[in-house]
Order: structure tokens, then sequence, then C-alpha cells
């Protein structure tokens, strides 16, 4: 499997290749840059210039350094976020597409009802209740919304697997469903769960940083949301200060960019090996 869906597979080997990049970044941010994140050290609006490749902020901090610093929490909110959802929409999944019946209408109208409801107006509601919100707090609230869709493409491929006669020989010799679930249909449809899985860490990148943006966040953390929503505060579109709107803008863009390239190149192998497609 590793042969197939990563040695072999250029677009896998590219987006991993840039998400350890910006890993590499989160784990030496205090190497990259002299600077602290969060000093006001500086003459504000300063352009970019060899000391300071992404100028000053209105403030005086560094944005390079800011920018830097922020890879740790953006990644590790969209990750653990994103592993969240996974285990969760991975077990509503399994049980709804192999049980059937009561367990799979109950838990699917559920799922519905969930989605019908705008995500960011929870996560809003929640906030307002939840006081600060740490990067513990936003993890949790992130991930326990982030896994509806999750669970019904995981639900969807269930029920097609639970159809193939592998599923019926492992009837035959007596296995429960717990077995079979766990067994024989999750580790043929890890491809799927794998991409769905790196969607959903972009979903949370994505989220974490509208939520820094709206001023819902950590105001503690640097985030590139969270540097975003700095700029845009302090009217750098107005004095046209691109230096501190466009590298955070193409950090979020581009590690969101190599974790779907990972999931789409799956689940084109996965269909190919299964003569038909896979829909997330």
């Amino acid at each position: 499997m590793f042969r197939k869906y990563i040695l072999k597979n250029t677009r896998a080997k590219i987006g991993l290749g840039i998400i350890f990049f910006f890993t590499l970044v989160a784990i030496f941010a205090p190497y990259l840059t002299p600077y602290n994140p969060m000093a006001f050290d500086f003459i504000p609006w300063t352009t970019p210039s060899i000391d300071h490749p992404l100028g000053i902020n209105s403030f005086g901090q560094d944005i390079f350094a800011q920018l830097v610093f922020g890879t740790r929490p953006t990644m590790i909110v969209g990750i653990l976020a994103g592993f969240l959802a996974s285990l969760i929409g991975v077990m509503i999944g399994l049980i709804t597409g192999y049980k059937g019946g009561i367990v799979d209408e109950v838990l699917m109208r559920g799922v519905d009802v969930m989605l019908a409801l705008p995500t960011l107006a929870l996560i809003i509601v929640i906030a307002s209740f939840a006081g600060t919100m740490n990067i513990a707090y936003t993890v949790i609230v992130i991930g326990t919304l982030s896994w509806l869709w999750m669970s019904r493409s995981i639900r969807s491929q269930t029920l097609t697997e639970a159809k193939r006669e592998y599923v019926d020989a492992a009837k035959a010799l007596g296995m429960g469903d717990t077995e079979i679930m766990f067994k024989e249909i999750l580790p043929n449809i890890i491809p799927v769960i794998t991409a769905n899985m790196v969607m959903v860490i972009t979903v949370a990148m994505l989220t974490e940083a509208t939520m820094s943006f709206l001023g819902i966040g950590d105001p503690m953390m640097i985030s590139w949301g969270r540097i975003l929503a700095i700029a845009f505060d302090n009217g750098a579109i107005l004095f046209r200060a691109w230096w501190w709107v466009l590298p955070p803008g193409l950090a979020i863009a581009t590690l969101g960019y190599s974790f779907m390239l990972i999931g789409n190149s799956f689940l084109d192998i996965y269909a190919s090996d299964r003569g038909g497609s896979v829909k997330l």
C-alpha cells in the first residue's frame, strides 16, 4: 500500500513534501528568526528589508517572525481537530453503514439536522459560552463539528464494502459484527479514510483562520489567521501593505493545497482499483 499510494504517487509526494517543509518550520521556528513575534521593538509600517523580509506591522512587530511562529498553532489545531473529527466520523460511518436499520436511520437523521445548521454560527455560540478560546478548546470545538460529511462518506463506502464477498466469507466463519467492521471492512477503506481525513484537516485549518479573523480564537495565540485578522483591522489593505496580508494567506492556501493533493490522489488510485468512482 505504501508503495502504491506514496512512492509511485507524484501528487502525494509533492503534498507530503510541502507538509514536511511546514513541519520543519514549526519545529525550528525559534532558530529561523532572531525576533520575538510578540515584541514591539521596531518602527511601525516599515517595508520589507534584509533584516525584516516581510516588514513590520502597525504595532512594530516583525511579520516574518509572526509568520514562522504562527505555523505551529495553525498546524496543531488543523491536525488535532482533523484526527478528532476523523475518529468520530469513522465510528459513525462504519456503524451506520454496516448495521443499517434503526441505528442508521437515527444517526443519519441526526447528521442531517446538524448539517442544516450553519457551522460558523454554532462555533460563535459555543465560543460565547466558553469564554476564552484557548488552543485546546479550539481543537475540541472544530473537531466535534467537522466530522459530519466524513461520516456520510465512510457510511457510503461501508455500504459498498458490506456487499463484497470477503464480508460474506467472514460471516460464514462466524465472525461478529464488530470484528467484521474493524478487522475486515476498516482496513479495506483506509485510503478513503485518509482522503477524508486530510480534507477535514484542511477544513479545520481554514476554520481556525476564520475564527481568528473574526476574533473568536485565542487572542494570545499567533496563528496565520490571527495575522490576517490584525492586518485587516489595522488597514493593511488601505495602506497597501501587501507584505502583511499576502504571506499568511499564501501559507494557508499552500498548506491546504498540499493536503488536498494527497487526498485526491489517494481517492483516484482507490477508485481505479475498485473500478469505479469514490466521492467524499
